[in-house]
């Protein structure tokens, strides 16, 4: 959603669709926050009326030599009621407040959330990046939900300021409609001009203000992301500790703040807020102007009638207090519903991502619950290609994977490796040809009963800053002696054994000061961990070990491959040395898959690629004995 996009005219029904849309959803996160916040916000009108009514009182009291005990009386009463509205209104409304925090977070978690829910095909897709961008553009010079929040409740506020002035205010009409004097009539109307002027002045410096705040200044010729990168990447505390060592290694202060503090202190970037304010500036001016011309014009008015001998002394200062408030929350009104408007445009662009549906078809059958564990796996004729892309990821890809099986998957960076986890996964669904288990097509299974097939450790897995157990069993709750014997497998017990908190050591110290920082090793072991914890048939290494030199890798794949049993085994790789244990090596090469068999039967075929890959690579896994001469390393010996 563009600058133009957001400031275009819409019709006033489409407006009013849209904010019954945004405060729909609100209700759906808490659907007693408006009711009661309106019940805060009517005690606190009350008061200013309420003081008026009692100012209005004394006055014609004194001029009517009213007994001192009954002033005093309504005084005490009306001065014990006005504490009481007050302390009201204000402990609810604090307490709303906490609501409106709590709400506010639970929105933004409705977005994380519909992003881990999302289909995984459609969250790198142009169409979801595009909403992602303009909601980061919307949310930037706006309040995300408290935009919406905040304009309802000036609207109610305002709404109710208008019932109480004419309520209070009421006699004046009437008298009014009997004057006949026409300086009244003339000044009225010039009163209702100034009004009408000052919500059209408004309006225009506020949306001169929001064209400010999206418009990016093009003086120093540089691009509008530059600075919303600048700003984001400034906010989104790019500054973290764990940044801390490339920063302070490779000098990196220049290059962070070449992004970051330059960009924002530049003139183009300073530019557009200045205008912005100068334009916030005139429309808070011109409210103001309003709102004293308001107040000034109703006692002119007043007090011609009154010198007219219509109105008594107290009835002056009621009606005209009531009647400038009136003037005053009709301008309010009519300046507080185009932001509310525009708060809720702005919103839109979280709902479409929040409501988006998934695409992919979500399969009925439940998994068969095998207790031999006999699961066969077949790709027939598949071709993927990722949404975007030119090219295919896999090209007619057909293979099966039997239980127990231990199959390494080989091949050049890009050749199609992970794709073809992913899709096994069912992370993506292929545009042609069908993945097969026991012989029925997987997208009619149930997608979270197929999922628990599969225990993959990702080459770019997570570990999160929760406490190390919470981390294997991905859940609160946990088997204590399972997640233990599964670090210890992995080869993490001895880092575990110095542990003062043992499985309870909260990973980083994101939310935790007593949290330990892991090294890349050991957080490897502990995703094997996590995925040896979860006993799914099925268990994946994609290239986890990337970063590693090829003697650790191997030496990590072949105790994976002790602990995983009987299991059906994936193991990914780039480098051939650290599968040649399995009993079936797959070759990929651009999307293809080019060669299947044992490491004897591949590294035989001097025309095969897998020949090619492997003499490239032997060099790299030749150790020198005592005399400087090459000889075979275990690997590949």
């Amino acid at each position: 959603m563009t600058t133009d996009d957001l400031l275009t005219k819409l019709p006033i029904r489409e407006h009013g669709r849209n904010i019954l849309k945004i405060i729909k959803y609100v209700r759906g996160l808490n659907r007693w926050y408006f009711p009661v916040v309106a019940v805060s916000l009517l005690l606190k009108t009350a008061v200013p009326y309420a003081e008026l009514m009692l100012t209005a009182y004394i006055l014609d009291g004194i001029g009517a030599h009213r007994e001192i005990g009954e002033m005093l009386a309504v005084i005490t009463g009306t001065t014990l009621a006005v504490m009481l509205l007050q302390f009201l209104s204000g402990a609810i409304w604090h307490r709303m407040e906490v609501h409106r925090e709590q709400m506010y977070y639970l929105y933004e978690c409705e977005t994380q959330t519909k992003m881990l829910d999302m289909d995984f095909s459609r969250i790198d897709s142009p169409k979801v990046k595009e909403l992602k961008d303009r909601i980061r553009k919307d949310n930037n010079w706006g309040a995300g939900i408290n935009g919406v929040l905040w304009s309802c409740n000036g609207v109610m506020e305002k709404g109710f300021q208008l019932i109480g002035a004419a309520v209070v205010g009421f006699p004046a009409a009437v008298i009014l409609l009997r004057t006949k004097t026409a300086a009244v009539w003339i000044l009225l109307a010039a009163l209702t001009a100034v009004q009408v002027v000052s919500v059209f002045l408004r309006m225009h410096f506020g949306r001169q203000r929001d064209r400010w705040r999206y418009h990016v200044a093009e003086s120093t010729g540089e691009k509008e992301e530059t600075y919303s990168f600048a700003w984001d990447f400034a906010a989104q505390e790019s500054y973290h500790y764990k940044n801390g060592k490339d920063i302070r290694i490779y000098g990196g202060y220049d290059l962070m703040a070449r992004w970051t503090t330059e960009v924002l202190r530049h003139k183009g970037f300073r530019r557009p807020m200045i205008k912005a304010s100068q334009n916030d500036a005139g429309e808070a001016f011109f409210g103001a102007a309003a709102g004293a011309a308001a107040n000034g014009g109703a006692y002119l008015i007043i007090v011609m009638i009154a010198l007219a001998g219509m109105v008594t002394v107290g009835n002056v200062v009621r009606l005209a207090g009531a009647f400038g408030r009136f003037l005053e929350a009709a301008a309010g009104v009519v300046h507080d519903v185009p932001v509310l408007a525009m708060a809720a445009r702005q919103q839109l662009s979280t709902l479409a991502l929040i409501h988006m549906e998934n695409e992919m078809y979500q399969g009925s059958l439940p998994v068969e619950k095998r207790s031999d564990g006999v699961y066969r796996i077949a790709f027939r004729n598949v071709t993927f290609r990722y949404p975007g892309a030119e090219k295919d990821a896999l090209k007619n890809f057909s293979m099966e994977l039997s239980v127990g099986e231990k199959l390494a998957i080989v091949g050049m960076n890009g050749s199609g490796k992970t794709t073809m986890i992913k899709l096994l996964c069912r992370l993506y669904d292929p545009q042609e040809g069908e993945i097969l288990l026991n012989g029925v097509d997987i997208r009619k299974f149930k997608q979270e009963e197929y999922s628990r097939l599969f225990s993959v450790v990702f080459q770019d897995f997570k570990l999160y800053p929760f406490p190390l157990a919470q981390n294997i069993a991905v859940s609160q709750d946990y088997d204590r002696e399972l997640a233990g014997k599964c670090l210890e497998d992995a080869g993490f017990g001895v880092r575990l054994a110095s542990m003062e908190k043992g499985l309870e050591t909260c990973l980083y110290k994101d939310y935790d000061d007593e949290g330990v920082e892991i090294s890349g090793g050991e957080a490897q072991k502990i995703a094997i961990a996590r995925a040896v914890y979860k006993d799914a048939p099925f268990i994946v290494l994609d290239e986890p070990t990337a970063a590693l030199d090829p003697l650790a890798e191997y030496g990590i794949y072949s105790n994976f491959d002790k602990i995983v049993g009987r299991k059906t085994a994936v193991y990914i790789s780039h480098r051939l040395s650290s599968c040649r244990f399995c009993e079936k090596i797959a070759v990929f090469h651009e999307g293809e898959l080019v060669q299947l068999g044992s490491h004897e039967e591949l590294a035989a075929d001097k025309n095969g690629k897998y020949y090619e890959l492997w003499r490239a690579q032997a060099q790299y896994y030749e150790e020198e004995d005592g005399q400087g001469r090459k000889q075979a390393s275990p690997v590949t010996s």
